[in-house]
């Protein structure tokens, strides 16, 4: 025991870096391994399974990407300011396969889904903070090459598999170049009709060959949520359909409803048996139901909490590439987590956003854990300069 307490104690005294995320990213996996184990019951009959199962498959997933998040925060910022172009090379690659396999989202490797739009969003963080920290970006074609190029090869093959994680990816790219003082206003204000061109050009190929079938999922998506749907004609076929896909949103709704504001309880959930999904995209309202507004309340702090830490860090960073990572890791992080908050509390259209760090999940898991670390990196970085500093003050003296 007391050789146990040691590991732990070593560990704990050897990892820098806020110790404010460290907790919260902690709190996070206690919250998702304990709201999953409650959520899955479904799951568990249809996969003929139990939810411990399924929670043991969860805790390990968070056990990996716990140690990923200890990896990337141990690997030294040079590589990955070395290798952050190779990566966005690697990840263009791995978005390609799900398209050789007829695959919209996801491809599996020995028994492992993996989605390539989740490695996306992070390689085009670190592709942006590399190129933008070597390139002077003097003209605009050198602009169009080094970053524009890039942001729409990326969202094209994306846009395949899902809308959401390409706006996602734009929303990341467009903060990024409005907050980096290298790109000119007039390279931004130029790159509005060259992305409406982009999206008109993509509209036209769908519409001829059909490339993209998110676009007409989205649509409708945003019809059900605009249009009151009770005042159009429509065949009975129409109506069976529609009621289908307006199910999930109801059931979620009924879940917050149930809830009230201490909620039921933990594993008292009675909506995680019938709505669709309860594990994943529509996790908050489970954590709603069973943890009432407060527990929602503390959910949506902790992230609120995880964004201050992460822009203070920002702030302390002296080199544009460090800058612009952490603006970049924790603005994702913190978008596609309200995202899916306004999702499950009925303020916005479906996106299958999954809750960062708390839905079920592995890719994700594992990126959004990795993506942490390499912000603790950048502050550990910044905290050994700090004494290295001091250090040096101190042998003048």
């Amino acid at each position: 025991m007391k050789e146990k307490k040691n590991i732990v104690t070593r560990l704990a005294s050897s990892l820098k870096g806020d110790p404010i995320i460290w907790i919260i990213f902690i709190l996070f996996g206690m919250i998702s391994v304990v709201v999953v184990y409650s959520s899955t019951s479904a799951l568990a009959y249809r996969e003929e399974t139990n939810a411990f199962t399924l929670f043991l498959k969860q805790l390990f997933f968070y056990i990996v990407g716990f140690c990923f998040a200890i990896l990337s925060y141990r690997i030294p910022l040079k590589y990955y300011r070395r290798y952050a172009i190779p990566i966005l090379v690697i990840s263009i690659i791995l978005l390609i396969i799900p398209l050789a396999v007829r695959s919209l989202r996801s491809f599996t490797i020995f028994g492992i889904s993996i989605q390539p739009s989740e490695i996306a969003k992070i390689s085009i963080i670190l592709y942006l903070a590399r190129i933008l920290e070597i390139l002077p970006l003097k003209t605009f074609k050198e602009y169009c090459i080094a970053v524009l190029g890039p942001i729409g090869i990326v969202s094209a093959l994306c846009l395949t598999g899902s809308v959401s994680a390409t706006l996602i990816i734009l929303a990341i790219s467009a903060i990024i170049l409005i907050t980096c003082k290298k790109v000119k206003r007039r390279y931004l204000l130029l790159s509005v009709p060259i992305a409406a061109g982009a999206l008109g050009l993509a509209i036209i190929l769908h519409l001829i060959f059909g490339i993209f079938p998110r676009f007409d999922t989205a649509i409708k998506r945003i019809e059900r949520f605009v249009v009151n749907t009770e005042n159009i004609e429509e065949t009975p076929q129409e109506r069976n359909e529609r009621l289908s896909k307006e199910y999930q949103s109801s059931e979620a709704v009924q879940a917050i409803q149930l809830g009230g504001l201490f909620g039921r309880g933990p594993g008292n959930s009675i909506k995680r048996d019938t709505l669709p999904n309860a594990y994943d995209d529509y996790i908050f309202s489970i954590i709603l139901e069973e943890y009432g507004l407060v527990g929602g309340i503390i959910v949506i702090f902790l992230y609120l909490c995880f964004f201050y830490r992460s822009i203070v860090i920002a702030s302390s960073c002296k080199k544009d590439f460090s800058t612009i990572l952490v603006l970049g890791l924790s603005f994702l992080i913190t978008i596609q987590a309200f995202l899916h908050i306004y999702v499950n509390i009925g303020l916005s259209i479906e996106t299958g956003q999954t809750l960062p760090m708390i839905s079920r999940g592995g890719t994700s898991l594992v990126i959004m854990s990795s993506a942490f670390g390499m912000i603790l990196a950048v502050n550990r970085t910044i905290e050994l300069s700090m004494i290295k500093k001091t250090l040096e003050e101190t042998n003048r003296k």
